[in-house]
């Protein structure tokens, strides 16, 4: 491992946690990695200012979620993926209209605290190297952010990409 990726590991801590299944309801857009400056900002604002109180059976009034959905084969060059704003609900009955249901499967994460005013690194980047770098792979198309509380647009918040430890054959 170079030194300046060791530098940042010790000052950013990233580590691999366990999560709960959980079910998440909010709005979503599709977008590609092009346009998701524009769109992603638009649809958590417009969640968080005009639409978040719509939302039933909330589990906690200071967290909420960005969710990204990956198509299978994701080719982030061409392909659109679907970002999800939403908070944690105890069940999703009585969804409200032009809202949707994700349910997040339990899975191990990797995941690394960030704050867009003051950090200086891609945080999806740094941490995909560095799971990659402990012996672990992506384990689904679903990752997330969660915000505790949400504050606009540059909230810090929790990366969590879901990983599996690589199985390795020694000969």
């Amino acid at each position: 491992m170079n030194h300046v990726f060791q530098e940042l590991v010790e000052k950013y801590k990233p580590k691999i946690i366990d999560k709960r299944e959980f079910r998440v309801v909010g709005i979503s857009c599709n977008t590609t990695m092009m346009d998701k400056d524009i769109k992603v900002p638009n649809v958590v604002e417009e969640f968080h200012s005009s639409r978040i109180g719509e939302v039933k059976n909330r589990m906690d009034e200071t967290i909420s979620y960005g969710i990204f959905v990956d198509p299978p084969n994701f080719n982030p060059e061409k392909d659109e993926f679907t970002w999800i704003a939403g908070v944690e609900v105890t069940n999703d009955e009585d969804i409200p209209l032009d809202m949707m249901s994700i349910t997040i499967s339990a899975h191990q994460y990797a995941v690394l605290a960030f704050n867009p005013k003051t950090d200086d690194i891609n945080p999806y980047q740094f941490l995909y190297q560095w799971f990659t770098r402990e012996g672990y792979e992506e384990a689904d198309l679903i990752g997330f952010e969660v915000y505790n509380p949400y504050k606009g647009v540059d909230s810090d918040y929790i990366l969590h990409l879901p990983v599996k430890k690589i199985r390795r054959i020694i000969k």
